[in-house]
């Protein structure tokens, strides 16, 4: 994996959807760390967290959405969170992947990491994952 160190990103991209539930792309680096896991979730579940974003992060509290299961097939989790007095957010991701080998089928790809973000970065990024936006 060539990763441009410095380059940090979060993407949701999806791959499958039917009317009540969609399969994720979902691709984190902090330029230094980075992973990808596919995953399933539901259009209201994502719709709620895209909706909880909005004004974040005039109340300070911490936000997280997660899809899939830990220790399972697949999963997904990001976690908003304000760092200080700094003015920025934090998005810890954290991501899992079942991958069967012969020699090792209880393996698995795990990784989390941190994103540091400009609030401003997130009514972007709301926009971008709430699905029912173009309804």
């Amino acid at each position: 994996m060539n990763i441009n160190r410095g380059e940090s990103f979060l993407r949701l991209k999806v791959i499958w959807k039917d009317s009540d539930m969609f399969q994720l792309a979902v691709t984190a680096t902090n330029g230094r760390y980075g992973g990808t896991t596919e995953v399933y979730d539901t259009s209201a579940s994502l719709s709620s967290f895209a909706r909880s974003l909005l004004h974040y992060p005039t109340d300070k509290k911490t936000l997280s959405h997660e899809a899939g299961q830990k220790e399972s097939y697949a999963y997904f989790g990001m976690r908003f969170y304000s760092i200080g007095k700094t003015g920025l957010v934090g998005v810890e991701v954290h991501l899992e992947e079942y991958v069967a080998t012969e020699y090792r089928a209880e393996e698995k790809d795990k990784v989390k990491l941190e994103i540091l973000i400009e609030p401003a970065a997130i009514d972007n990024f709301q926009k971008g994952i709430n699905p029912t936006r173009n309804k």
